[in-house]
């Protein structure tokens, strides 16, 4: 309804003609459109300043950047000739995608490229008439695979020879044969996992066990320290220890004499003390 409003596509019981335009009686009760006086500028021109919403996928020819299905801008409407007795409606806005200064209409930082477009009573459909084109998506029903319908040739083909209609039954037939098959796995494989209850079991079950060993393994590396220089060590062997105890240290005593007599020497002050 909001967007009925906006267009100015609902009309109010209160309301009628001799009150004025639908415009002027809105804004006496205090309902502004948000275009506000930007909206009927041109309004005497045959110009309405309205929403519109870009009916299907397009790009722009200037920029090349898509836009998608919904796209709103703000398009001046007005009646450019009739269809027997419908009206044609021409609309016109302008790109607003963020190019740069080298590739925009204006030299500004959007594209501004104008879009022109025109309603099509006869085909029912949008008539692209300036800056854009319609973006077309063809797709293969096989690639999805969907259910893909003989096309005419195939299927005058068919009735003219019965050995191609033969041959095109048998693939029809292999094709559903191997579809049932894959349906078939499907649904056991759902009722395979059915049971949600025991599928979470068995997650929390595994999670609690990772849990469990990763902090063992965090418990571990904290008791053993950090390692020497930075470098792993070795697992304890019974071997290396009984190598290091036979292992015996020769000292020699009167030298360390010696070093212990020249190092108390140069402690000693030059001058004794007089008693």
């Amino acid at each position: 309804l909001k967007a009925a409003c906006a267009d100015t596509f609902h009309y109010p019981q209160e309301w009628d003609p001799s009150k004025g335009t639908l415009d002027r009686w809105q804004g006496k009760r205090g309902f502004e459109h948000h275009l506000g006086k930007q909206r009927v500028k041109n309004l005497h021109k045959g110009v309405l300043l309205i929403r519109f919403e870009m009916p299907f996928k397009v790009q722009c020819l200037r920029c090349q950047s898509y836009i998608a299905q919904g796209v709103r801008y703000d398009a001046d409407k007005k009646k450019v000739g009739n269809y027997f007795s419908s009206p044609i409606y021409e609309f016109s806005m302008h790109c607003r995608a963020v190019v740069g200064h080298e590739k925009s209409v204006d030299g500004r930082v959007y594209c501004n490229q104008q879009f022109v477009i025109r309603t099509d009573p006869r085909n029912g459909d949008y008539e692209l008439a300036e800056g854009l084109r319609r973006k077309v998506e063809a797709w293969d029903p096989a690639d999805s695979e969907g259910i893909s319908f003989t096309d005419p040739a195939i299927r005058s083909k068919m009735e003219a020879d019965p050995m191609f209609r033969i041959e095109q039954t048998q693939r029809d037939a292999a094709k559903e044969a191997r579809d049932k098959e894959r349906a078939r796995e499907l649904e056991a494989l759902q009722l395979d996992r059915e049971d949600a209850y025991a599928l979470n079991s068995v997650l929390r079950r595994a999670n609690r066990e990772k849990r469990k060993r990763e902090a063992a393994e965090e418990e571990a590396r904290l008791e053993a320290g950090l390692p020497n220089f930075c470098l792993p060590l070795q697992p304890h062997d019974p071997e290396d220890a009984r190598e290091a105890a036979a292992v015996a240290f020769r000292t020699d005593h009167d030298r360390v004499e010696v070093a212990a007599r020249r190092a108390a020497a140069g402690a000693a002050p030059l001058f004794a003390r007089s008693a």
